[in-house]
This record gives structure tokens, C-alpha cells and sequence, in this order.
């Protein structure tokens, strides 16, 4: 069961973050990965484990720089660790409340030891020192029940370090002191049991929501005004990659169904304006899908986790 993907622009191809068995270290498309993410050595079960790793992320100007959440819940206890080299070895935190189970964790884009984590029914906490201290975020709603919820409500800002951005109930918040405090900045988005907030690589202010049957929608002004995207009727998962050659447009994956009835998983090149369907009918994923991300590093490469079903990718040659 794939709790998250992470593909980041440089080192790894891709990083999976798991139920049971932890996640995964993935350098290549074409054999099974090797390298566990224990720490400090990402090999057999014992106490360098997290059993399972609920969230993870890296620093948007520091992509090397990782931080990882998760726990094990045989004996209820949680924590963290960090990564300098990519997610190849972790060192756990020097500090964290074992007894709160982690959530989601969101890095900021420019100081990769100031980093938010929200809790199962709890306040989130902020570190400013890589997880040696911690304080109480002011201004958010408690996180959701957890662990076995796929929604994704928190990110950084691509460019800003000090923004961070958050959903819950129909209303976007954020912060501009590096997550200390939050303020809601749009209370007027679609409800949705599972919402996912993404924001848009190495352009500040930029923040999408996905927000299933409520579609899909765009902020350019740092979560203050929302536009929904018109071509999308549903939108259960969506992420950016690679931009194809000679262009500085992100790629755009959807995992949901467009206005004109089409369902399945769609490319589009201009933002949403046009789609590609990009499905493979000899490799359907059918309606467990619950995770997305994107290559930072090869246009056209996309990865899907499922819930039970493995890891899934689709590499779509460029148009001729």
C-alpha cells in the first residue's frame, strides 16, 4: 500500500513511501528496488524502521535534502528522520513525540531544517533546527484521523521558504513566517473527503487543490483568488513534471474524468487548457489509485501508487 510518491528533480528516479515495509529507493524503471529507506542502514526489519512512512518531502532550492514521517504501529510509537544525500541513509530525529501519530510533512523551499508536520486529531508542530525542537503551529484546524487517509492537505511554496499552504473544509490557509502561524486566505473551494494541495515547481505563490467530484483549481496569487479549471469535471489526482523541450510549462497529470465525459489518466501541455489521454489498456489501474507524482528529471514520465496493487508508471514518448 503506497502511502506517497516523491520524484525529485535530481538524485533518485523516484521514492515510495509505504505501509509494512517502510518505502523504497528507486533508481530504475526496469528492476525491483533493492534499497530500503531504513536508517541508518537500509537493510532488514528491527528498530531502524519505520514499518510504515505516511509522508515525505524535500526542499524545493535543496532537493537532496529529505524529511520523512511515519511510525510503527506494533507498539505506537512515531517519529522521523532526515536525509542530506537523497533518501540513500536517514538519520532520525533528535527529538519528536512518539506517542502523536505523523501525518504529513512539508520542507521549506529554501531551508531544509525548517520543516511542518501535522498529527492524526492534533496541532501540527514546526522545526526550525531539523527536528531537534519543536513548536506548536497557531492558526490550523486539528489534522484528520490516520493514519489511512490519502489525503494531501499541506505543501510548501515552490520559491517562497517562509510559505506554507494548507486545506481543510472548503478553505485554503497560509503562512508567511516559515509555518509558525497560519491565516485562512479563501474559504470558498468545493468540500471534499479526499483533497490534495499541490504547489507549483520554482513559481512562487502558485497553488492547486484537487478536490474530486469539486474538480480542480488554480491560484496565481499565493492561495488569495481560486479559478477551477474548465476542461476537469473530477479531479482525484494530479502532480507536475518535467516541461517538454523549449518550454517552461510544467507538465500536468490527471488521474479523473474531463468535461467532455473522457475518464482515465490525461497530460495535459498548456495548464489544463488541452488534454492527452495517456491510459495504457493493457495495464489498467482500475479505481485504486492513491497516490501521483511526476519525473522532475524525464518529460513524460509519471508514476501512480495504489492501494495494494504496487507502483505503477506510464513513459510517454515525446510527439514527433
Amino acid at each position: 500500500m503506497i502511502f506517497t510518491l516523491v520524484a525529485p528533480p535530481e538524485g533518485a528516479l523516484l521514492l515510495s513511501a509505504v505501509a509494512d515495509v517502510d518505502g523504497f529507493y528507486h533508481s530504475r524503471l526496469d528492476t525491483y528496488p533493492l534499497d530500503r529507506l531504513g536508517y541508518p542502514n537500509p537493510r532488514g526489519y528491527g528498530k531502524h524502521y519505520l514499518q510504515d512512512t505516511y509522508s515525505m518531502a524535500y526542499s524545493a532550492r535543496h532537493p537532496l535534502e529529505m524529511v520523512r514521517v511515519g511510525g510503527r504501529r506494533y507498539n505506537k510509537t512515531y517519529t522521523g528522520a532526515t536525509s542530506r544525500d537523497g533518501g540513500r541513509t536517514w538519520r532520525r530525529f533528535r527529538n519528536f513525540p512518539e506517542e502523536k501519530i505523523p501525518l504529513r510533512v512539508a520542507v521549506s523551499a529554501t531551508d531544509p531544517n525548517k520543516f511542518l508536520v501535522t498529527f492524526s486529531e492534533e496541532q501540527p508542530l514546526q522545526t526550525q533546527d531539523g527536528g531537534a525542537s519543536w513548536q506548536e503551529v497557531q492558526g490550523l484546524p486539528n489534522g484528520f484521523k490516520g493514519p489511512w487517509n490519502w489525503a494531501q492537505p499541506l505543501a510548501a511554496d515552490g520559491v517562497n521558504g517562509d510559505r506554507f499552504y494548507y486545506y481543510r473544509d472548503r478553505t485554503v490557509y497560509r503562512s508567511q513566517d516559515g509555518g509558525l502561524s497560519f491565516a485562512p486566505v479563501y474559504d470558498s473551494l468545493p468540500a471534499a473527503q479526499r483533497y490534495i494541495l499541490k504547489t507549483m515547481p520554482e513559481v512562487e505563490g502558485e497553488v492547486w487543490v484537487s478536490l474530486e467530484t469539486g474538480g480542480l483549481h488554480r491560484s496565481e496569487d499565493g492561495g488569495e483568488t481560486f479559478n477551477p479549471i474548465a476542461t476537469v469535471e473530477r479531479s482525484d489526482l494530479f502532480s507536475f513534471g518535467k516541461p517538454p523541450d523549449q518550454s517552461n510549462i510544467p507538465a500536468l497529470y490527471l488521474y479523473g474524468r474531463l468535461t467532455d465525459r473522457r475518464e482515465g489518466i490525461f497530460l495535459s501541455l498548456d495548464l489544463g487548457e488541452t488534454w492527452r489521454n495517456i491510459d495504457d489498456p493493457t495495464r489498467p489501474i482500475g479505481s485504486l489509485a492513491n497516490s501521483m507524482d511526476a519525473s522532475k528529471q524525464h518529460f513524460g514520465l509519471v508514476f501512480m501508487g495504489t492501494n495494494g496493487r504496487g507502483i505503477y508508471y506510464q513513459l510517454i514518448p515525446p510527439d514527433p
